[in-house]
């Protein structure tokens, strides 16, 4: 069975992917993309690889997708006007992010017919909508973690600059000093958000949540939530199998 692959470009970091059909085989995140990395992942495949698919937040990739060209035999840059498992009912399709496409539909990929609250806790964090048609009907984006508390400390005059710690603090939700003010503050405002839109859907709405802090903050909620680090690329992989014959 034919090998294909993925490639998520994000703000932080990129996620390259091989699949054989609906099975991840291997996945590298690397820091800095470029042709000769994604190359080298080809390579080290030890198989032809069949299909990739290029998503990014940051750039149109040309270099990477030409790079791909000569060595996998079918090669997609992923836009919202491609053949797609789910339509899209977005007023300006065209600025809507790839990563949000693909994020969508690798929900769809573990709920089909369900209604779907997919969320992307990254750098910005993404609040999308999917009903059970299938249909995309839009989002909410806002800053993530890092950028509220850079925010903070760059809009005020006296705040610090504080870094996310490794683990977020769970043992309360009220700061007891100015850095855990700032930092549960930022994440009880994402957690409230997810909580906020999930009151306003449908009740039988699936919640998915992907991204850097998706476990942590998944945790803090009092509702089901399914965690996927690697929605993104499986949703991207959907993609290609959909396009496979066309």
């Amino acid at each position: 069975m034919a090998l294909n692959l993925t490639i998520d470009q994000g703000n932080s970091a990129a996620k390259i992917a091989l699949w054989r059909a609906d099975r991840l085989e291997k996945l590298s995140i690397e820091p800095r993309l470029t042709p000769d990395v994604v190359s080298r992942f080809v390579d080290d495949a030890g198989e032809p690889v069949d299909a990739a698919i290029y998503c990014s937040v940051v750039s149109k990739g040309t270099e990477i997708v030409a790079g791909l060209a000569n060595k996998v035999h079918k090669v997609i840059r992923l836009t919202s006007d491609m053949p797609l498992p789910i339509a899209i009912d977005y007023g300006t399709p065209g600025s809507l992010g790839a990563d949000r496409i693909a994020a969508a539909v690798g929900a769809w990929a573990i709920y089909p017919g369900e209604p779907l609250f997919v969320v992307d806790a990254g750098t910005a964090v993404t609040y999308d909508v999917v009903t059970a048609e299938g249909h995309f009907v839009g989002g909410n984006i806002a800053p993530g973690m890092r950028m509220r508390l850079e925010a903070l400390h760059r809009f005020t005059a006296r705040l610090p600059r504080v870094e996310v710690p490794r683990e977020l603090p769970t043992d309360s939700f009220l700061g007891h000093d100015t850095a855990s003010a700032m930092i549960l503050g930022a994440i009880y405002g994402i957690v409230g958000s997810i909580s906020y839109y999930k009151n306003h859907l449908p009740e039988e709405t699936k919640v998915v949540m992907t991204g850097g802090w998706a476990q942590e903050l998944s945790r803090l909620c009092d509702f089901d939530i399914t965690v996927d680090p690697h929605l993104v690329s499986k949703g991207l992989n959907r993609i290609l199998l959909y396009n496979e014959n066309k």
